[in-house]
């Protein structure tokens, strides 16, 4: 299954690659994959313990553990106490959690310079997602599912559903653990699994192969956006107002979009109105004012507006 996608990335034998697993069925599931195909001395197995389960965390971290130790493989692991974490960052749990967890598979990867890290994220993982950005009103850079790759963070079941996941598990005899609060329809993406997306199944057998079909049309588009944002800004630290102002409203707001992603590494926290409010600062007749959204940074003067100088570096380097 995955030799296809490790010469898609050119991932050669000798490669250090971290595998983030919880011991659930879906990073079991591509363990046993990528120890199919690759050394296993050069396999690194990252276990973050979120401590929200109680002893059932700490058995998935034993379990894993003992895996690792039956099977020769390189173990690490750390345990925080995610739910105490949230409530000094007021963050929400799952949030803290996601947060938490990259940092320290990129602590780990950085530790072993290790070439990528893989994750298990599936079909149904990006389809949830889909949904969770639609309902808080996403633009389009939001309606494209989980990236493949991401930085150093791969993802290689991302064409693959759940059910046949479950199926190679069974198959093949490979344990693993499951998480109780998957059934906990508190959380926001339970809610959606258990009670909305189960219900395009009855209506639809076929909406997963549909809903990836679209997510891959819209990450097309996403990157046709892109491109038409850097062929104006042009590779510069500026550009016109009156350069600006001539081109579509919808091409205005991607560009403003844009220079935002690049400023804080992603769109959370850009609303609608907040790229409004940076269209009227370029409008307005008053020279030499400043402006800041997020990490953006914009100032005019002399009918230009300047922006941060590393998205300009971004820029010229692509």
């Amino acid at each position: 299954m995955l030799e296809n996608f490790f010469q898609k990335y050119g991932i050669a034998p000798d490669d250090i690659l971290i595998i983030a697993c919880s011991g659930g069925p879906d990073s079991m599931c591509m363990l046993s994959e990528v120890l199919a195909i690759h050394p296993k001395e050069r396999l690194i197995i990252a276990h973050f313990n979120h401590c929200l389960r109680g002893q059932e965390s700490d058995g998935d971290e034993e379990f894993l553990r003992d895996f690792c130790a039956k099977n020769t493989l390189t173990f690490e692991n750390i345990g925080k106490d995610i739910a105490a974490v949230a409530r000094e960052t007021k963050r929400w749990v799952e949030e803290t959690a996601r947060i938490e967890r990259y940092a320290f598979l990129e602590q780990i990867r950085t530790k072993y310079d290790a070439r990528f890290i893989l994750t298990a994220h599936h079909l149904d993982d990006s389809i949830e997602t889909l949904m969770f950005h639609l309902i808080r009103g996403s633009k389009i850079h939001g309606l494209m599912g989980i990236p493949e790759q991401n930085g150093y963070i791969l993802r290689p079941f991302l064409d693959t559903s759940k059910t046949e996941i479950l199926s190679g598990l069974e198959e093949k005899n490979i344990p693993y653990r499951l998480d109780s609060t998957n059934a906990d329809d508190i959380y926001l993406r339970n809610h959606l699994r258990l009670n909305i997306i189960s219900e395009f199944e009855r209506i639809n057998p076929e909406y997963r192969k549909n809903l990836s079909s679209f997510m891959k049309y819209m990450s097309e588009l996403g990157d046709f956006i892109d491109t038409q944002a850097e062929i104006f800004l042009r590779g510069e630290s500026s550009f016109l107002v009156e350069d600006f102002q001539v081109i579509s409203p919808f091409l205005q707001k991607e560009v403003i979009r844009y220079l935002y992603e690049q400023a804080n590494n992603g769109t959370i926290g850009l609303s609608e109105g907040g790229i409004t409010e940076i269209i009227r600062f370029i409008g307005d007749k008053g020279n030499y004012t400043r402006k800041e959204l997020g990490k953006l940074r914009l100032e005019k003067k002399n009918g230009r507006v300047y922006f941060n100088s590393s998205i300009q570096k971004n820029l010229s380097a692509r």
